[in-house]
């Protein structure tokens, strides 16, 4: 077998210390100070070849496929703000074509050893065979995001090609990292490291912009200052938001747990500083619930709840005593306040735009309103309606609608029936970015669901790691009993 030949060629010293290294726990470490030296230096391409190369190295010959999350996660942080086509950069450097055609080959070569491994290798499991808890519900957003639009008389090729990208987002790693992937009982924790290290890297990117970028003019922090090469400052404070569970959970798992918590605080504080109103109302419930949670259980609970109280005793000392420079400083949220930013009148224009095509929908590439526009420099993505049920209805119709519920429904089930630590923390990072984008853009735009698709595939194998240890169990107290009949029945 082809598989075989290829487990054989890697069992060789060299490539064995090799494929070790990409399993091991320097590598994402690396990889990381890789990408933030290429946001710097404005190395994009270099980035992706080096990722393409590592991707196609450890999918051909490693035995696990855990490797390829790291990229999964952290790829999108090398690009380079001065590369950014939004103001004040406005590069064209991502519309050039030498750019778009090195990415493109490099996507297809990284697309193409993910099916070669996935038809070539056993693998761990088969999500086409497998009774999975989550797969109908994803099938089914692929389906209609992909049919998007279909009747509509505006319908266009870009709705077809923007609705097969967002589809397999939400889908394609579900089923590789399903398909190729070996739970292991440090497999979440290897996980939320990997989390916990794209909130380092995001912090020292947005250190940068405040160090170096203006990003405080007349004592108060400039929200249009905070660009960066992959996304503004709702997109930052949504990603620290997001990902700021992992800290809490390795906080409840690892024995250095003290420090994770209070780097979990560090990343809140991050998103505070993005000005990022929806991240840091989502952020601070879910900060909240971990405080609570790990107060109550953990390794630390004494430590937890000695340091909740100086927190909150700090935090409201220091909002009496520097209570105007604390004003000056965020001086956007107090103008702001509960301002909502003109959604209003954008959701119900997907609405009306969804009774003109309530079958499915208008599609992601008609306009939200006529001659109407956010008017972001944006290379990749249309305008959209900073709510995920708006955008099902308004773009996917009826259908689009029941499938996303559908889906949420079987999430759900699967993480909590028969509940563990590990479905919890993926459900914290899974619901952070699902509540956002209730009110903002998060979830259509590909990176972030690209990790939101591999924490499913990991729920999936979380629940039958449990329920193939409590086989396991029955069949040892069975033998251990063979006349109990209760227990072998």
């Amino acid at each position: 077998m082809l598989n075989e030949k290829m487990m054989r060629v890697g069992e060789k010293p060299v490539l064995r210390h090799i494929l070790q290294f990409f399993d091991g726990n320097y590598y994402p470490l690396i990889y990381a100070v890789l990408v933030l030296v290429c946001s710097f230096a404005g190395f994009e391409l270099a980035l992706f070849a080096v990722t393409a190369a590592i991707i196609l190295f450890t999918t051909l010959f490693s035995k696990d496929t855990k490797s390829l999350i790291v990229p999964l996660v952290l790829v999108v942080y090398g690009m380079s703000q001065r590369h950014t086509p939004q103001p004040p950069f406005s590069s064209d450097y991502l519309n050039r074509p030498y750019f778009l055609i090195t990415t493109g080959c490099l996507l297809a070569l990284v697309f193409a050893a993910t099916i070669f491994r996935m038809i070539a290798y056993k693998g761990q499991g088969n999500v086409f065979k497998t009774r999975t808890k989550a797969r109908w519900g994803l099938f089914a957003m692929g389906a209609v995001l992909v049919l998007n639009g279909v009747f509509y008389s505006g319908y266009t090729i870009a709705n077809l090609i923007c609705g097969i990208a967002i589809a397999l987002s939400f889908v394609y790693f579900y089923i590789y990292f399903y398909n190729t992937m070996e739970w292991k009982k440090d497999t979440a924790q290897y996980v939320a490291r990997i989390l916990v290290i794209a909130c380092a890297v995001i912090l020292i990117q947005l250190a940068d912009i405040f160090l170096f970028d203006g990003a405080v003019k007349d004592g108060s922090i400039d929200k249009s200052a905070l660009v960066l090469g992959w996304g503004m400052s709702n997109n930052i404070g949504g990603m620290l938001a997001m990902f700021m569970p992992a800290c809490f959970y390795l906080a409840y798992k690892d024995k250095f747990g003290i420090f994770y918590y209070i780097f979990g605080f560090v990343v809140f504080g991050g998103v505070v500083l993005t000005l990022s109103r929806t991240s840091v109302l989502v952020g601070a419930a879910a900060l909240l619930a971990c405080m609570i949670l790990l107060s109550i259980k953990g390794r630390h609970v004494r430590f937890v709840r000695v340091f909740n109280l100086v927190c909150v005793a700090a935090a409201v000392i220091l909002c009496i005593v520097f209570a105007d420079k604390l004003g000056q400083i965020f001086r956007h949220y107090i103008e702001r306040g509960m301002d909502d930013s003109g959604r209003w009148e954008i959701w119900e224009s997907g609405v009306k735009n969804f009774l003109r095509a309530p079958i499915f929908g208008v599609g992601f590439c008609t306009p939200i309103a006529p001659d109407w526009s956010y008017h972001i420099e944006n290379w990749i993505f249309p305008d959209m309606y900073h709510n995920t049920y708006v955008q099902m209805l308004a773009c996917c119709g009826i259908f689009g609608v029941a499938a996303y519920t559908f889906h949420i429904v079987q999430g759900l089930i699967l993480v909590f029936k028969k509940p563990t630590a590990e479905r919890l923390f993926f459900f914290f990072v899974i619901a952070v970015l699902s509540v956002m984008s209730m009110a903002d853009n998060h979830l259509f735009h590909i990176f972030p669901t690209l990790v939101y698709s591999m924490l499913i595939a990991l729920c999936e194998k979380n629940s039958e790691s449990v329920q193939d240890k409590k086989e396991v169990a029955k069949h040892e107290e069975c033998e251990r009993s063979p006349q109990d009949s209760g227990v072998c029945s």
